[in-house]
């Protein structure tokens, strides 16, 4: 399948329970839209205005798919609503196309794409602003970028040794081989999947990071602190998937 991608626009996460993740996740000091309707959602302020930028829990067998933002696309059409503090009903409606790989992916047409912005549910105690990236593990990372490039009408850059940027907009795609993302990542103990490609991380920017610290101490949740002040939550805290945040003050 090829399209033409305008950016990632949210990374969609099916787990057990969406309810116990998204609590792990107000640990964090993340914001969630309400609980009760699926999916619950972490949503930041995006670049642009009619591409949202968010995280998606639902529940199903444990994985990972990246939603691909295109401006026309026939579908399945999906709807939800939820409902802000003050009783104001916001409605969603996606338009969700057939999924292909070799990282699972497919593309999406947001019809209403101001309910993943609204104000109360992109402000979090974390000081999160949005995410900036998503990692992802292949054993042929310049393969899988290639096939991921020509699918989206991407850019493909080698970055370093064992690492490849795939970017159609805001959102980076990072892809490394095993050894390449465990030793930049040692300081978590970082552990490749065993079925690859696949997701393994995403990259948050925020505002500060003493705040974030000081936020995780209190909540008892481990983290590290690398170069450049990034704060890294391990994957094994969050079901699996590493939380980066990286700092931009």
């Amino acid at each position: 399948m090829k399209i033409q991608a305008r950016d990632i626009d949210h990374l969609s996460l099916a787990v057990g329970s969406p309810d116990a993740l998204a609590a792990k996740l107000l640990q964090l000091g993340f914001t969630l839209t309400p609980e009760g309707v699926e999916p619950r959602c972490l949503c930041f302020q995006p670049a642009e205005d009619d591409v949202p930028n968010y995280i998606e829990l639902v529940e199903g067998e444990p994985a990972s798919e990246l939603a691909i933002n295109v401006t026309e696309l026939k579908g399945e059409t999906r709807s939800h609503s939820w409902e802000t503090d003050d009783g104001f009903e916001v409605e969603a409606e996606t338009v969700v196309g057939e999924a292909d790989g070799p990282l699972p992916w497919r593309p999406v047409q947001q019809a209403m794409p101001d309910a993943f912005m609204e104000p109360e549910w992109i402000v979090h105690p974390n000081g999160a602003l949005g995410m900036m990236a998503v990692h992802a593990v292949s054993d042929d990372p310049r393969e899988t970028a290639k096939a991921l490039g020509e699918a989206w009408g991407a850019i493909t850059e080698d970055l370093f040794d064992g690492c490849v940027m795939v970017q159609t907009g805001a959102v980076e795609l990072m892809i490394w081989s095993p050894s390449a993302y465990q030793a930049e990542y040692k300081d978590v103990e970082a552990m490749a999947p065993e079925h690859k490609p696949a997701v393994v991380g995403v990259a948050i920017a925020i505002e500060r990071a003493r705040p974030l610290q000081a936020l995780l101490r209190a909540n008892n949740v481990p983290f590290a602190l690398t170069e450049g002040d990034r704060v890294i939550v391990p994957a094994e805290q969050i079901d699996g998937l590493m939380i980066e945040f990286l700092p931009q003050n």
